[in-house]
């Protein structure tokens, strides 16, 4: 007789249910439609985690996913990942408050280890490959902010003027920071060589459990309907511009003909 039961699966987050609150980030939100999609043969339970916890967590224990993660070989080698993406999102940008007068396109290394200027990362996040490249190779001329709220308070840091510059999403840095003049001095540039859409995904443990969770996940993610509400619903979340990349990249991995 068949096992009936719900694959019970930890959800490494910040997001935290008992709180009664809806989740407030699209990824979750997405998520959470995954899991309805399969109709009871998953049952998530949400455990707080920081970044780099999170990591630690899927290694130690078998029923732990975690989503919204950008592949690299680094977590390929500890994890496995859904094949369909979750989430997509136009690439990082160099984002610089009191220097005007610089191009839209720069060399990170120019700005960082040529001209000096203080540019924050966060610790355990992933900005895409050609980011991530040189933050391995240029660690000591960054300021690398660590912990959960490491992100929120670098966009702060920003503002305060102890920065020069951070590495975030154009859409992130202007909800968090939604008065205009709050941006004032504020400019955004391109960062050489990096991806145009980088995609987030799941991903779980390489045991049995995280095996069984990744095959129903990448079940659900198959479902046509399912596909087109995850990328309606990331219109109106970048610019125009941007979501032209986006959608075209989400239809190309979700194998969807024109």
């Amino acid at each position: 007789m068949a096992d009936t039961r719900p694959l019970k699966i930890q959800i490494a987050s910040d997001y935290n249910p008992s709180l009664g609150e809806e989740p407030r980030d699209l990824a979750t939100m997405l998520l959470l439609n995954v899991q309805r999609e399969l109709q009871g043969r998953v049952s998530l339970e949400f455990i707080p985690a920081s970044r780099l916890r999170e990591w630690r967590e899927l290694e130690t224990y078998p029923n732990i996913c975690l989503y919204n993660k950008v592949k690299t070989a680094e977590r390929e080698a500890i994890a496995l990942f859904v094949e369909y993406p979750l989430m997509a999102f136009p690439a990082n940008r160099l984002i610089l408050r009191g220097h005007p007068n610089l191009p839209k396109k720069l060399s990170l290394k120019d700005i960082v280890v040529s001209k000096g200027l203080r540019v924050g990362v966060t610790k355990g996040r992933s900005y895409g490959k050609e980011v991530d490249d040189f933050i391995a190779t240029y660690r000591n001329n960054l300021i690398v902010g660590e912990g959960a709220n490491s992100a929120y308070r670098l966009r702060e840091m920003l503002i305060q003027g102890k920065l020069d510059g951070i590495i975030e999403y154009t859409s992130v840095f202007i909800e968090h920071h939604k008065q205009q003049a709050q941006r004032d001095g504020v400019t955004y540039h391109q960062i050489e060589s990096a991806d145009l859409t980088i995609f987030g995904y799941i991903a779980c443990a390489n045991s049995e459990q995280g095996r069984k969770a990744v095959s129903l996940f990448e079940l659900a993610l198959e479902n046509s309907a399912l596909q087109q509400m995850i990328i309606d619903a990331h219109k109106g979340l970048f610019f125009k511009q941007e979501m032209v990349f986006i959608e075209q990249g989400l239809r190309d991995a979700y194998n969807i003909q024109p």
